[in-house]
């Protein structure tokens, strides 16, 4: 015990086993926590989900917008002009999918002389039905982690550094492994477990990392083969209007010369054009 308490390398090897063991913990913490949630992700794939949503998962609205655009013109209910606009048609049948069925229908809607398009469907007014499902319907699953983990040994390994460093100037111990050197070379030390520690605090996920590879690959196979139904020149039409038009610059304001005062009453060759002709000094009569 009096090597961890007093020995230099003991109390280097004291604090780096504690910053271990709140890895360990964590890490625990975390199998144990995500436990329902694993085998909830392990019954999804085996299940399956219906391409729109696992696009959703993946990508969010946008990606699950284009999906089910894909998947109604698949099935013949909407036709795709050469522009990229969204169009009824009297085809195709009934979707099983609620989400796909009030698409359907508010590309229905659509006035004749405004076809919908593709960027509107994740943020119009129009859509927000089809949204709604989307959103309701899609399986409850953290899919990014909140990068807490990673803060949180952060803060240990300064903690474990920082506490080295008491811990050795409280011991009046040597500095490790050359116990002839300065003892203040002992800050290298500490500075060197504090590097050390936040690379591997580094490793854990950060914020908005993807969590679950698999169901990530799973759901990329699904909104895959739904859009490769499709021949190549309809996904490239719909894909032309993914992206929301810019808007046009403002023209550029012109603007007016101001007349010299007075201006208004002269004639065309100018405010005294006429006098030499009244006066008949020049033979003007």
């Amino acid at each position: 015990m009096e090597w961890w308490l007093t020995d230099s390398e003991g109390i280097v090897a004291c604090w780096l086993l504690v910053f271990a063991v709140c890895n360990v913990l964590r890490g625990a913490y975390r199998w144990f926590r995500d436990g329902d949630e694993r085998r909830r992700v392990t019954e999804l794939i085996a299940g399956g989900i219906p391409p729109a949503r696992a696009s959703y998962l993946l990508g969010g609205m946008t990606e699950a917008a284009e999906t089910a655009v894909c998947v109604l013109a698949g099935d013949g209910v909407v036709k795709v002009s050469p522009g990229g606009e969204l169009r009824p048609t009297h085809r195709g049948g009934r979707q099983a999918d609620r989400a796909l069925r009030a698409l359907a229908e508010e590309i229905r809607r659509a006035p004749p002389g405004a076809p919908a398009k593709l960027y509107e469907i994740p943020d119009g007014a129009r859509f927000a039905r089809f949204r709604e499902l989307v959103e309701r319907d899609a399986p409850a699953v953290r899919s990014t982690a909140s990068g807490r983990s990673r803060a949180l040994m952060m803060l240990a390994s300064a903690a474990t550094a920082l506490g080295m460093g008491a811990h050795a100037a409280l011991a009046e111990a040597p500095m490790p492994f050359v116990p002839e050197a300065d003892r203040a070379l002992w800050l290298y030390a500490f500075g060197a477990a504090w590097m050390a520690q936040s690379l591997v605090a580094a490793l854990w996920p950060s914020a908005g990392r993807r969590r679950w590879r698999a169901l990530d690959a799973y759901c990329r196979e699904e909104a895959e083969r739904a859009r490769a139904a499709l021949p190549g020149e309809i996904r490239r039409r719909i894909a032309l209007t993914r992206n929301r038009p810019k808007p046009p610059p403002p023209a550029p304001r012109v603007r007016a010369r101001s007349r010299p005062q007075g201006d208004d009453d002269a004639g065309p060759d100018g405010p005294d054009a006429d006098s030499c002709g009244s006066c008949g000094g020049c033979g003007g009569d």
